[in-house]
């Protein structure tokens, strides 16, 4: 059995913002299992594109996947898409998990700025942060791969997009998924600025944003080539996370293989070292989690998954892990999936994390604010029936099911409870129906108390 799951931590899975995953490092193995389960990525597979994939070479699979994400997706990392909170609020929140010091000492949005590089571009203001107060900091929320193909429908965006952690976790999904690498040979790393993968095959190949990064191109001198070393130049590797658990620079136990772990330390050094003909002969020495400090505990199930299976073989391999391996147990709370999961994480992070709808329809009378809610497009961006959105994601994507509406209602105006009942959901203040709209989602739950 793991150990137990804080309701924070079960909460922060259905928002996934980067400083989340940073204190419950789990999660972002959690959003490559959601991913995973997700129709949208097995859908690729029908593709012609990818037709006779697993015959090619690995490398040719992960060259035919990125240029399908290169065309599919861009890079989004803005401050007005998932709104702003601020460091107190945060530290206060995540304080029986980490020490505000030592918060602060690791992770970009509290004050760590890494290596010089960072104090002479000055962070804040490459980001946009300096005109708010030294307080403000972004909710940057990892996208599902639902959320990254929703922004079709946001203004200024003609296809799917993703911050690097989003981006990081579709490659891994679809790595497996797609062109049937094995789990074991893919290893995420997030340092404070950065997600990318590091994926086993041939010498080495890193995934960095939407594109791809082999040996030769680490050392070729090229712009992009110096984007995608600046990461791993500049900065500590807080995280790696693996099929068979993780290691965090801060925690004093880790769950990620020893054996794997060495592997992968050892083959991402030599992938740095550039080839003798190569232009750029600067090498980097990764400064990951030292291995020596930490207890390898091994307290999670093996996954087992391999390429082999269909989505409902690894659905209910993953069902059968939820008491035995936390990212399984903490991948339905990624996904939004509300026929496996209780509601409170959901409604919790829904109430608490939503800045940008509630702050779009702040100061309106209250019907105004209902009446365009109620004026969204009538359809959930998740499939199925009890996948749901949070109500940032119906305001941006200006979508929802009515249960979603329901949500984004409560988060606007407030409200007691909420109930679904012969497809309609309502929510309810002091016992009158304060909206209503019909909806085709059947959660766990049919009624939800709602408590900010």
């Amino acid at each position: 059995m793991t150990r137990p799951i804080p309701d924070e931590e079960k909460s922060s899975a259905c928002t996934l913002s980067d400083m989340e995953i940073f204190i419950f490092p789990e999660l972002m193995y959690s959003l490559v299992l959601a991913n995973m389960l997700s129709p949208r990525i097995w859908a690729w597979r029908e593709l012609e594109w990818f037709a006779g994939i697993r015959e090619m070479r690995p490398k040719k699979r992960l060259q035919r996947l990125r240029q399908h994400i290169m065309d599919n997706y861009t890079f989004n990392l803005d401050l007005d898409t998932w709104g702003l909170t601020h460091q107190q609020t945060e530290l206060a929140r995540f304080s029986p998990f980490l020490s505000p010091d030592d918060i602060a000492k690791s992770n970009a949005l509290f004050g760590y700025q890494g290596d010089v590089y960072y104090y002479d571009i000055d962070i804040r203001r490459h980001f946009g942060l300096d005109k708010y107060t030294s307080d403000t900091i972004p909710y940057w929320k990892t996208e599902t791969v639902e959320a990254m193909d929703a922004f079709r429908h946001k203004e200024g965006h003609a296809v799917g997009a993703g911050e690097c952690v989003s981006l990081a976790g579709l490659y891994a999904a679809a790595a497996f998924v797609v062109c049937g690498l094995p789990l074991e040979s893919i290893y995420l790393m997030a340092t404070p600025l950065h997600s990318q993968n590091f994926i086993d095959v041939d010498t080495g190949i890193l995934t960095n944003n939407r594109r791809l990064v082999t040996k030769a191109m680490w050392a070729n001198g090229t712009v992009i080539s110096q984007q995608a070393r600046r990461a791993l130049e500049h900065e500590r590797v807080t995280i790696v996370s693996h099929s068979t658990g993780c290691i965090h620079l801060l925690y004093p136990d880790a769950t990620i293989s020893p054996e794997a772990y060495a592997a992968f330390s050892e083959k991402l050094r030599g992938f740095l070292v550039p080839p003798k003909d190569a232009p750029d002969q600067r090498l980097v020495e990764p400064r990951l989690p030292d291995a020596s400090r930490v207890r390898f505990v091994g307290e999670d199930a093996p996954l087992a998954l391999t390429p082999e299976m269909d989505r409902a073989e690894i659905a209910d391999r993953l069902e059968a892990l939820r008491g035995s391996n936390r990212a399984a147990a903490l991948a339905p709370y990624a996904g939004h999936e509300l026929g496996k999961t209780e509601s409170a994480p959901f409604v919790k992070a829904a109430l608490e994390r939503s800045p940008v709808s509630r702050m779009a329809l702040a100061g309106l009378p209250e019907a105004e604010a209902l009446a365009r809610i109620d004026a969204l497009v009538g359809e959930s961006i998740y499939d199925g029936t009890s996948r749901l959105a949070q109500p940032d994601e119906v305001w941006n994507f200006a979508r929802g099911d009515g249960l979603e509406k329901c949500l984004l209602a409560a988060n606007a105006v407030g409200g007691d409870a909420i109930a679904v009942d012969g497809g309609v959901a309502r929510l309810f203040r002091g016992g009158k129906t304060l909206f209503e709209a019909r909806t085709s989602k059947r959660p766990l739950e049919a009624e939800w108390l709602l408590r900010r």
